[in-house]
């Protein structure tokens, strides 16, 4: 079974482009940068502290929230490119749907993620991520939110629990083993489990170039989902959120924060806007900073529908609704609950909508699933959709459409086989009670009554040793039959046969 999964998950890393859409992201470590924004710490510091005040509803006044990062003595705080292979943990974690906190992989793996080269010095700087991030601590002061219990707290605790790195890494039939392992730490996997995750693009986040538009990326996203603009201090934003250096002024600041920005107007959604309204002076040494999202334009031309190639979808197995809903950022308990008290036709169907709207980048998230289950009667499919329980039911009607047209063209040529057969034994037992001279007689009076074209072809090849002679002949002798006889072949229309009549 190991081997199995293993295969499996490379096949989704290589080619399985809509998984790779599907990743997601922590919460609270998209919200904080535990990690420098920069290749290395020129500063040589190891602890980092994030502070803000925060609204405290249940004590109804505002309170200091603060996060501190120290790193090990041996290898630091984690740089710019170990949130990226955090982050490609993650994704293997989902893979195997959170099912436990200890996670096999191989280096290998991490660097197809990353779409990093499969050389040595990759393979040692992933080893040296993975221990910067076993030596980090995290102590949390209000800055880690709980989705379980649905409350701030405060927790002091790291990401791995235990790591093992095999140096070695042989491909076997292709694959290449995950010998190696990590052991999430218990905080950080119960909030995976509790699904505070988010949906983000993948494929975009590894192809951006600038480790400050992946951080503005992260935190924005998540910031986009309540509202499609956003403001905060732009302090706050740069030092506590990307992770400038709190050393640089606002001038400084503006222009990290516009590498980043600029990335994103260009590959993302982020609206591109003046930076006198992007940056906005609220007093001496105070400013604000805006941001916008992009409106996504909603096709309506059925035509345009039509003509679109579909995206292929993971199917859903119905008597595993709680899983595929868990799959989808919602918490086992929530998922539990939808599965047992909501139809599950109806879930599938909602669950397949949530997965057409993110595989085409209109953005769904896990809100939007819950309610839609809740409340299906709200939900309006789009031009261009069909839920497994429409197409069956369409495919069910053309499939009898289809047997009954087949159904009735079958009796008809049945019927008309039927008559036809009726036709000729009427014709054959009428032409063997003529006489010889009856035959001859009615052959005349059948070549004399037919249409030019027959009686032309009837004297072209009368005389010869040709196979077309025959058919014409069989063809008059039939109509003649027919014109001057009922249909049952007994009673004559116009006149006695010729040798009742001699």
């Amino acid at each position: 079974m190991k081997q199995i999964i293993e295969r499996d998950k490379n096949a989704i890393v290589e080619n399985d482009p809509w998984m790779l859409h599907a990743a997601v992201d922590e919460l609270n470590l998209a919200e904080f940068p535990l990690a420098s924004i920069a290749d290395r710490h020129l500063d040589g510091r190891k602890t980092l502290v994030f502070e803000e005040p925060i609204y405290d509803r249940n004590e109804r006044k505002y309170v200091q929230r603060r996060l501190t990062v120290s790193g090990s003595d041996r290898f630091g705080l984690p740089t710019a490119i170990d949130d990226d292979v955090l982050l490609a943990c993650i994704q293997l974690s989902k893979l195997e749907d959170f099912r436990s906190p200890e996670v096999r992989f191989s280096r290998y793996e991490l660097l197809k993620l990353l779409r990093l080269p499969t050389d040595s010095k990759n393979y040692a700087r992933i080893a040296t991520s993975l221990r910067r991030w076993k030596g980090l601590t995290i102590f949390s002061d209000r800055a880690f939110y709980d989705h379980e219990n649905k409350s701030w707290v405060n927790r002091d605790f790291g990401i791995f629990d235990s790591l093992y790195v095999y140096r070695r890494e042989r491909p076997q039939g292709g694959v290449v083993p995950s010998n190696s392992r990590f052991t999430w730490n218990d905080v950080i996997f119960r909030s995976f489990q509790a699904g505070y995750l988010k949906r983000f693009d993948w494929q975009l986040y590894t192809s951006l170039e600038s480790s400050i538009a992946k951080r503005l990326y992260r935190f924005l996203d998540k910031r986009f989902y309540h509202s499609p603009s956003f403001e905060m201090d732009l302090r706050d934003l740069a030092i506590n959120r990307v992770g400038l250096s709190a050393t640089q002024n606002v001038a400084q600041l503006k222009r990290g924060l516009l590498k980043g920005i600029t990335e994103l107007e260009r590959r993302w959604d982020l609206r591109s806007i003046p930076n006198e309204k992007r940056f906005v002076r609220q007093a001496r040494g105070q400013w604000m900073i805006r941001f916008e999202r992009k409106r996504r334009s909603k096709t309506t031309d059925p035509d345009h529908q039509a003509t679109k190639a579909p995206l292929l979808l993971p199917s859903i197995d119905p008597t595993q609704l709680a899983t595929a809903l868990t799959k989808r950022c919602i918490g086992p308990a929530s998922a539990e609950e939808l599965s047992q008290n909501y139809p599950a036709q109806s879930i599938q169907s909602m669950i397949e909508l949530f997965d057409w709207y993110n595989a085409r980048g209109q953005s769904r998230g896990p809100g939007f699933l819950v309610q839609s289950i809740k409340n299906p009667k709200a939900i309006e499919f789009p031009p261009g959709f069909e839920s497994s329980h429409q197409i069956h039911k369409r495919r069910t009607a053309n499939d009898q459409r289809t047997s009954e047209h087949h159904k009735q063209a079958s009796q008809r040529e049945r019927i008309a086989v039927e008559q036809e057969a009726s036709r000729l034994s009427a014709f054959h037992a009428y032409w063997q009670s003529l006489s010889s001279v009856g035959q001859l007689s009615f052959e005349e009076a059948a070549v004399d009554q037919t249409d030019h074209t027959k009686r032309t072809g009837y004297y072209r090849y009368q005389g010869r040793e040709d196979k077309l002679f025959e058919p014409y002949r069989q063809v008059i002798l039939r109509d003649h039959f027919e014109r001057t006889h009922d249909r049952d072949g007994l009673q004559c229309k116009t006149a006695s046969s010729p040798s009742q009549s001699k």
